[in-house]
């Protein structure tokens, strides 16, 4: 019975490698380079013929038209599925025998066929190609939980994932997944206007919540100081970063006319300064001051809340400034900035105490 069921293992991989031998034979030169005008019947009825180029989209392909003469079993490979490890071994300079190994192994149908396409895709480095273009699209948000807000729901964007930024008495922050719920308010400040209450699924009260296109870790991120300033000119302040090797700093700058914290300032700079490895030397600087105050926005910002969302290592900031009639939230990060900035604008939240025609919530 034993030497029957050795006897049948070795007749399957036989037969499925001698399959790829007379692939590579038929689609591949000396073994490395796919012919480029090699036909592949792919409509029995009308007959009709498509060129399999090397450099072809995998996706163009009409898969549904091509038939195999040798169709995809439990214990073999299509003659198709086959053609297309071939190209991506050819692609990629993956070895082919391993491409074949690890989707034999895997169950005939859509199992195998995923696989593939994820394969064609590049695998994991594929997957963190897409994970970089959708942090570089900077499609973030901000909202803060509260009751009877007047804005404009429509524009928070329930698609993102969504986290809670919470924040213990002694400044340890943490990070949860969340759902927010948004619920028309029972009882509106304002009758006649439409009114809505913005929380969570969670049972305890968060800083802030943060919406991303990406998956990021939660749990523990850092230690918030609870002494965080207004940055009035003059003042300075340094984050505490995870990685300790490079160290990040805010200062601000201008002339102060008047005691208050709204429109007692001119020529304000708040500036932000990176020193990879702790070397002054290599010191990049950018100002932040302008995309804060302006001649609309003109009170002093403070340091709302810092830490590192998205785990590239540096303190990303949100920042929170009275205006007109309200409160208004900055969030500037770090990952999806460009190669020459530290921080990019990312978000933006606005917290009035009557309706807006218009709020913002992401850049």
């Amino acid at each position: 019975m034993r030497r029957i069921i050795i006897l049948s293992i070795f007749l399957i991989s036989q037969a499925l490698f001698g399959q790829l031998d007379s692939l590579v034979n038929t689609y591949s030169s000396n073994g490395s380079k796919l012919v480029e005008d090699s036909i592949f019947r792919i409509d029995s009825i009308i007959n009709q013929k498509f060129s399999i180029y090397k450099n072809l989209d995998i996706d163009s392909v009409q898969i549904k038209s091509i038939l195999s003469e040798t169709e995809e079993k439990w214990y073999q490979l299509s003659e198709y599925q086959l053609l297309r490890l071939i190209l991506i071994s050819n692609k990629y300079k993956w070895p082919s025998d391993s491409l074949i190994k690890i989707i034999h192994g895997k169950q005939s149908g859509y199992f195998r066929d995923s696989l593939i396409l994820w394969l064609e895709e590049g695998g994991i480095a594929g997957d963190e190609r897409k994970r970089m273009k959708l942090i570089e699209s900077n499609q973030y948000q901000i909202i803060t939980e509260a009751y009877n807000y007047f804005g404009n729901i429509s524009e928070i964007d329930l698609s993102l994932r969504w986290y809670a930024i919470v924040i213990s008495d002694e400044g340890i922050t943490k990070i949860f997944n969340v759902n927010p719920q948004i619920i028309l308010s029972q009882f509106p400040l304002n009758p006649g206007e439409l009114e809505f209450d913005i929380r969570h699924n969670r049972d305890f009260g968060s800083h802030f919540l943060f919406g991303c296109p990406i998956a990021i870790d939660t749990g523990y991120i850092g230690v918030n100081d609870p002494s965080i300033p207004s940055f009035y000119p003059g003042k300075s302040f340094t984050f505490f970063q995870n990685n300790n090797a490079d160290r990040l700093t805010l200062n601000a700058m201008g002339a102060v006319l008047s005691n208050g914290i709204c429109g007692s300032i001119e020529n304000y700079s708040l500036i932000v300064t990176i020193s990879p490895d702790g070397e002054e030397n290599n010191d990049l600087s950018q100002d932040i001051g302008p995309s804060l105050v302006d001649t609309i926005n003109n009170c002093v910002p403070e340091l709302f809340w810092y830490g590192d969302l998205l785990g590239d290592k540096i303190s990303d900031a949100l920042f929170l400034q009275k205006i007109d009639n309200g409160l208004r939230l900055i969030l500037f990060l770090s990952d999806p900035s460009p190669q020459d900035k530290i921080w990019i604008k990312s978000a933006e939240w606005i917290l009035s105490n009557k309706p807006l025609k218009e709020e913002s919530l992401s850049y």
